[in-house]
């Protein structure tokens, strides 16, 4: 607030000031005419010395009331040109802060360290991953060349077959059970023991038809398909003894059966005979069975070691030991991806790392170079809305005196002096030339920018090289095929 104040002129000014400028808010305050008017009784005062006609009529220049209004209004726009001004150096010292040399040489040091040192993580990075890779890859590159050679030798162009493995062992244990139960149900009838007795005999024969017999036909049917004729060879007469074999086993046990129920029949036959009787019965007539049941035994057995030997035959790819090397070849690729994908992950954290390192710098400066543009607008737009505003006082000038006037005029018996009728009119230079803003541009800031943008793109390429020594699968078996 503003008491007591001298002008330039020398003229006195005890009225309060009224801001022409809120530098908090950065905005020009217009000044409310009424409401100064009457805070300060300028009709009052017009009526009171118009009453006692004053000025007198010959009077030339204003008298003390108009100059006093004439002096407040040029010491109000002086006084908000003045804080204007102090508020735009106050703008410029701030971008002057924003581009301070030191902060951004300290800056400059820093985004360099973080470069050569991302540099020095990604190179160990790498020797770590290829530590990691270096066993897998070595046996990949083995594997995949004994795999192809054994694809040469076979001659096999397609894929390995294993598609039915997940279920063959389950069927297989089915029918053993199934082997068990239906089988025990048909030898119960002639076993003294009765269900229990006839279930533990059948499960040792449901082990020879299925675990025993379909294993061995399942290995043979595999090995009728090997490129050797000598192995295909020994495979069908394999296939032939052994197929005539259970089939020999089956009907023995039809003869089991019989001979079983023939003791049951005759109380004084002696059960150590049992053995004697069935080979007896067996060389006489192989096939001759003397109950339906004893054939049906006889059939389900045969039947169960057929559908063993087929799941066995599933179990696997159709050629000899292809399926095995198959499955060992995409363990080790599957191990070497795994491996390689940890290690491209390890090299990304480190790449991340120090890449949200500069970047939390960019962002800095990005926060710095959006603060200098808001500055700048600020600062041109209180230069812009300069001349709007302060134009506005010589209006309000003669709108102050003119109220006045018109109140003396009013009130007095005389005429009026001859400059009552003359606009009164503000010091010269007071509003006609706003106060100067010149930033300078934010070539330091930019110049920085660059700096962090070139680290960031050092950096990614940096990872890039890195992580291209790591070969892939396609480059170690070649196409990337799997023969």
């Amino acid at each position: 607030m503003l008491r007591q104040r001298i002008t330039a002129k020398g003229r006195r000014v005890d009225w309060d000031n009224e801001p022409g400028f809120d530098e908090v808010k950065e905005r020009y305050v217009q000044l409310d005419l009424e409401a100064w008017l009457a805070k300060h009784a300028i009709r009052e005062e017009g009526r009171r010395q118009g009453a006692a006609n004053l000025p007198a009529p010959d009077v030339d220049g204003l008298d003390a009331t108009e100059e006093k209004i004439l002096a407040w209004v040029n010491l109000r726009a002086r006084v908000c040109r003045r804080n204007v001004s102090d508020h735009l150096a106050d703008l410029e010292r701030e971008l002057t802060d924003i581009e301070s040399d030191q902060d951004l040489a300290d800056l400059k040091l820093e985004v360099s360290e973080i470069g050569r040192d991302g540099e020095l993580a990604l190179g160990g990075q790498v020797e770590r991953g290829g530590h990691l890779l270096l066993g897998a890859k070595e046996a990949v590159r083995e594997d995949t060349a004994d795999f192809r050679a054994f694809r040469r030798r076979a001659r096999l162009t397609r894929q390995a077959d294993y598609s039915h493995r997940r279920w063959s062992l389950p069927v297989i244990l089915t029918c053993f059970v199934v082997e068990i139960v239906l089988n025990a149900t048909l030898l119960m009838e002639v076993n003294a023991f009765g269900l229990v007795g006839s279930s533990i005999q059948m499960a040792l024969i449901s082990f020879v038809n299925i675990f025993a017999a379909g294993l061995a036909m399942g290995f043979l049917l595999r090995q009728r398909n090997h490129v050797g004729v000598t192995r295909r060879s020994l495979a069908w007469i394999g296939i032939v003894v052994l197929l005539g074999t259970t089939v020999a086993f089956n009907l023995a046990i039809g003869h089991f059966r019989d001979s079983m129920q023939a003791i049951i029949n005759d109380p004084g036959a002696d059960i150590l005979a049992l053995g004697t009787d069935v080979v007896d019965r067996f060389l006489a007539n192989a096939a001759a069975l003397d109950s339906f049941q004893s054939y049906l035994l006889a059939l389900l057995g045969f039947l169960f070691f057929c559908i063993a030997s087929w799941k066995w035959l599933q179990r696997d790819d159709p050629y000899p030991d292809y399926g095995r090397r198959h499955r060992q070849f995409q363990t080790l690729r599957d191990n070497y991806i795994e491996r390689y994908d940890t290690a491209q992950r390890d090299l990304k954290n480190v790449h991340d790392q120090f890449a949200s390192q500069l970047e939390d710098r960019r962002e800095g400066l990005k926060i710095k170079q959006s603060a200098w543009k808001d500055i700048c607008v600020r600062g041109q737009h209180l230069v812009d809305e300069y001349e709007v505003n302060l134009g506005q006082y010589p209006h309000d000038l003669n709108h102050l005196v003119a109220e006045y006037r018109a109140a003396n005029r009013a009130a007095r018996m005389e005429p009026v002096p001859r400059h009552f009728g003359t606009p009164v009119s503000l010091d010269a230079g007071v509003v006609d030339t706003p106060p100067a803003f010149s930033p300078p541009p934010p070539t330091k800031l930019n110049d920085m920018m660059e700096h962090v943008h070139g680290a960031v793109e050092v950096l990614r390429d940096e990872y890039g090289k890195a992580a291209r020594k790591y070969p892939t699968l396609e480059e170690l078996d070649g196409d990337g095929r799997d023969a």
